[in-house]
């Protein structure tokens, strides 16, 4: 199934944003910053007939904190990022890796991040919500920009445009793949362009893309980059 992000709506508030993409997919990813905060309107998903993801709020979470009482609050969002979506029947929710801020630190950091994986199978618990790490792109603050992180079990969303950044493509679609953020760049910035727009190969992605029962979100910054991108994989034979 071809998902959207709300992140393409981001200046409109939330119910407008899915207003646009109910018209456009039966699939929305709700992109929990500003205006589409979920926890702040946790009862609007309810009134659109869309299938949701929920993309994890970025700001002032950080599942690799050194900072132990910091890395427990980030697991407490999630915690409740994972509530929000027993709420609006949501099945992914989908959870930067978190950063760093010196590379001293870089030893303290992979540890944090690997107790905070440790823990999201109790998360999760039976709430049948399955929580995914999505790789980073090249900013050397960041964790799993290369796919070095054992995930131990959790699930994985492959961010092209990501991976393109940081040269990993070919080595992150050789790993069991649960969700999709599918964008395009010319390998040094995360553009978040249509399909077709930078240099990404997509066509060397295409048996992945069809054999994979995972949502494959157009993750964008506006409208137009989502019609380009579903014509072209609409070209591609990928429902």
């Amino acid at each position: 199934m071809i998902g959207i992000s709300s992140y393409a709506f981001h200046d409109l508030p939330l119910s407008e944003a899915l207003e646009k993409i109910e018209s456009i997919s039966g699939c929305a990813e709700i992109y929990s910053e500003g205006m589409h905060d979920i926890f702040r309107h946790a009862q609007t998903p309810l009134s659109y007939d869309l299938k949701y993801s929920v993309h994890a709020p970025t700001t002032d979470l950080n599942i690799s904190s050194i900072r132990e009482p910091i890395r427990r609050a980030s697991l407490e969002l999630v915690r409740q990022a994972v509530d929000m979506c027993t709420q609006i029947d949501a099945g992914m929710l989908v959870v930067h890796p978190g950063y760093f801020s010196y590379s001293y630190d870089l030893p303290a950091a992979r540890g944090a991040l690997n107790r905070s994986i440790g823990e999201f199978a109790d998360i999760s618990g039976d709430t049948g919500v399955q929580i995914c790490i999505e790789n980073m792109p090249n900013w050397e603050c960041f964790l799993f920009r290369q796919p070095d992180i054992d995930l131990n079990g959790i699930g994985f969303a492959l961010d092209t445009g990501h991976a393109n950044t940081t040269g990993t493509l070919n080595e992150f679609i050789k790993h069991d793949i649960a969700h999709f953020h599918l964008h395009d760049n010319n390998g040094e910035k995360d553009e978040h362009m249509w399909i077709g727009g930078g240099n990404i190969d997509f066509s060397s992605l295409h048996e992945v893309l069809k054999k994979s029962r995972g949502i494959k979100v157009l993750e964008h910054r506006n409208g137009e980059y989502i019609k380009k991108s579903m014509a072209a994989l609409k070209k591609m034979g990928i429902k």
